[in-house]
C-alpha cells in the first residue's frame, strides 16, 4: 500500500509542475498575441471581432501566474506540514478559491488546474469514510462537468464579454498558430493522461488499503482465538499443577504416617515383654497416627477428584467439560457415549475423566487441532476412542502426560494405545469387571 501511495504523490507532483508550464504558456500566449496584434496593426479588426474592450494582456499574465504559484505553495505547505483536521479543511477551502481564481484569470481557457485540485482533494481525504468519499466523487464530477462546459469559447464570450485564447490565436501567422495549437493540445492531453493515471493509482491504493484492513482484522481475530485457547490451556495447566501439588502432599502425608507407624510398632515390640501396659499405650498412639494419616489421605484424594464428578454422572461431567473447552477454544467435538447406565468405582471414573481431559488438552496444546472425536463404545470391554485432526507427530515419544495416562489406566487394570498419522489417536480399553450394571 505504501508503494502505490508514493507513486500517487509522485504523479501529483508531476501534475503540479505540468500545470505551472500550462499556465505560463497560456498566459504568455495572451500577452504575446496581443503584442503581435498591436504591432501588426490588426487592433481594429480584433476589436470588431470581439465587439468589446478586452482586459490588459500583461494583467492576465501576472494575475494567472501569481495566483497559480500561490496555489502551488498552499498545496505544498499543506502536504508537507501536518495540520489538524480543522486547519486542513480551511487550507482546502483556500485552495478551492485559488483554483477558481486561476481559472478566471486565464479567462476560462485552461481547465487542467481544476483536475489538479480534484486530485489534491481526494489524496487529502483518502482516509475518510467511504460514504463521504463517494459523495465527494459525485459532487466533483458534477462540478467538473460544469467547468468543462464553461470552457466553450462561444458560450463564455456571449455571457461574460471575455475574449478567449482562440480569438487571439486566430490573428497569429499560420505557422505560429499551428505550433501554439499543437503545444496547447499536447499540454491538455498529457494533463488528462496523468490525471487518469492518478485515478487508476488512487483506485489501486484504496483496494490495497481495504485488503490490508481485512488482513489486519483476520490477524486480530486469529490472535483473539489464540488468546482464548491460551486462556483455556492456562486454566487446565494450573489445574494439572494443583493436582501435582496435592499428589506431593499426599506422598508426604503417607510417608509421615507410615514412618510414625513403623517407629511405633518397633517400640511396641520391645515393650510388649518388658512392660505390656506401655506397649498398649504405644499401640494406641500408633492407632491414632494411622487414623490421622487416613484422614489426610482421604482429604487429599477428595481434592484430586474432579469437581464435575461430585455433582454429575460420568457422561454429564464429560459433556460439561467438553462444552467449557468448546466455548474457550472454539474447538469442535464429536462426543458419542454408548456405555448406557454402566456405573464405575470412583477411582475408575476419575481415571476416565482425566484421560479425556488430558487428551483434549494435548490435542489443542501440541497438535493445534480444531476438531476432536470422542467415542465411548462397548465390545468385549469398554472402549474409548479419541481422535483429533491436529498435526500429529512422526514418532511418538511418551512425555509426562502420556506416561501419566498409562499409569492411570494400569491402576484400573485397563490398556491404552497411542497412534499418530493423520492427527493423533488414543484407544483405551477397560475391563467390564470394573463396572456395575443396573
Amino acid at each position: 500500500m505504501k508503494g502505490s501511495f508514493k507513486k500517487l504523490i509522485a504523479f501529483r507532483r508531476v501534475l503540479v509542475w505540468l500545470n505551472l508550464i500550462a499556465v505560463l504558456f497560456n498566459s504568455s500566449v495572451f500577452y504575446l498575441a496581443s503584442v503581435y496584434i498591436v504591432q501588426s496593426n490588426m487592433s481594429f479588426e480584433f476589436l470588431n471581432k470581439i465587439n468589446f474592450l478586452p482586459g490588459a494582456p500583461l494583467t492576465i499574465f501576472w494575475s494567472s501566474t501569481l495566483s497559480y504559484l500561490l496555489l502551488a505553495i498552499v498545496m505544498t505547505y499543506r502536504h508537507y506540514f501536518k495540520k489538524d483536521e480543522e486547519h486542513n479543511s480551511r487550507l482546502l477551502l483556500i485552495e478551492f478559491f485559488l483554483t477558481i481564481l486561476v481559472f478566471w484569470n486565464l479567462r476560462f481557457t485552461y481547465n487542467g488546474v481544476i483536475l489538479l485540485y480534484f486530485v489534491d482533494l481526494f489524496i487529502s481525504l483518502r482516509n475518510k469514510e467511504p460514504s463521504r468519499q463517494l459523495n465527494l466523487w459525485l459532487g466533483m464530477a458534477v462540478f467538473i462537468l460544469v467547468i468543462f462546459s464553461l470552457t466553450d469559447t462561444v458560450l463564455i464570450e456571449n455571457i461574460s464579454n471575455i475574449p478567449q485564447l482562440d480569438t487571439y490565436i486566430e490573428f497569429l501567422p499560420l505557422a505560429t498558430k499551428t505550433t501554439v495549437i499543437l503545444i496547447s493540445n499536447v499540454l491538455n492531453v498529457v494533463n488528462l493522461i496523468i490525471f487518469m493515471g492518478i485515478l487508476v493509482l488512487y483506485a489501486i491504493y484504496l483496494h490495497n488499503r481495504e485488503y490490508e484492513i481485512k488482513e489486519k482484522l483476520a490477524k486480530a481475530a486469529q490472535t483473539n482465538l489464540e488468546l482464548k485457547n491460551y486462556a483455556a490451556l492456562s486454566s487446565h495447566i494450573a489445574e494439572d499443577r494443583e493436582r501435582k501439588r496435592i499428589a506431593r502432599d499426599l506422598h508426604d502425608s503417607v510417608s509421615h504416617a507410615l514412618t510414625g507407624v513403623i517407629a511405633g510398632v518397633d517400640a511396641a515390640k520391645v515393650l510388649i515383654d518388658l512392660n505390656p501396659e506401655k506397649a498398649k499405650e504405644q499401640l494406641t498412639k500408633v492407632s491414632q497416627v494411622v487414623k490421622q494419616g487416613l484422614e489426610g489421605i482421604r482429604a487429599a484424594l477428595n481434592k484430586l477428584r474432579p469437581g464435575a464428578l461430585e455433582n454429575y454422572t460420568l457422561q454429564a461431567a464429560l459433556k460439561k467439560m467438553l462444552s467449557e473447552y468448546s466455548e474457550l477454544s472454539q474447538m469442535k467435538f464429536d462426543f458419542q457415549y454408548e456405555w448406557g447406565s454402566a456405573e464405575f468405582e470412583k477411582t475408575t471414573e476419575d481415571v476416565i475423566f482425566r484421560i479425556v481431559e488430558e487428551s483434549v488438552t494435548n490435542a489443542l496444546r501440541h497438535g493445534h487441532a480444531s476438531q476432536v472425536s470422542i467415542h465411548f463404545l462397548v465390545n468385549k470391554n469398554y472402549q474409548i476412542l479419541i481422535k483429533d485432526n491436529g498435526s500429529g507427530c512422526s514418532k511418538i515419544k511418551p512425555g509426562f502426560g502420556l506416561t501419566q495416562m498409562k499409569e492411570r489406566v494400569a491402576i484400573i487394570g485397563g490398556h491404552i494405545e497411542f497412534k499418530s498419522g493423520d492427527g493423533f489417536e488414543i484407544k483405551v480399553e477397560i475391563p467390564k469387571e470394573g463396572a456395575n450394571h443396573d
